[in-house]
């Protein structure tokens, strides 16, 4: 399902309570029909869904317990050594929800001397 129409079923939801015909009149304006809003709602979570659910949990735990500097590939060891986590996880998959979380490794930028490079050149020639 698209995220946009899932911002737009809860935009709806919230305005159209207790306003008899706004919900018709909203799904009109926005192009769905009143079938897949319903079903929006009365949705039951799937598997693959609870499994994203349980890895952002850890990977927001092992992000924040590191001080915000481990990446990808350690929070995938990290995963994989869990025993909460009983499925098989991938580096695209955490990287994916890494993405989802707006979680980035905050690394420094290695700082180099370049004076002393240059001094190099010139007692060679």
């Amino acid at each position: 399902m698209n995220q946009r129409h899932r911002l737009a079923y809860q935009a709806i939801k919230e305005v159209s309570q207790n306003k008899h015909g706004a919900i018709t009149l909203l799904l009109g304006i926005v192009g769905v029909s009143r079938q897949s809003y319903n079903k929006f709602f009365n949705r039951k979570q799937t598997s693959r869904e609870a499994q994203d659910e349980l890895l952002k949990e850890r990977i927001t735990y092992w992000y924040e317990l590191n001080t915000k500097s481990i990446g990808a590939g350690t929070i995938l060891t990290n995963l994989k050594r869990n025993p909460q986590v009983t499925c098989k996880v991938t580096i695209k998959q955490v990287k994916r929800l890494m993405r989802e979380l707006y979680i980035r490794c905050q690394v420094r930028i290695k700082k180099c001397d370049h004076e002393k490079q240059s001094e190099i050149y010139l007692q060679v020639k």
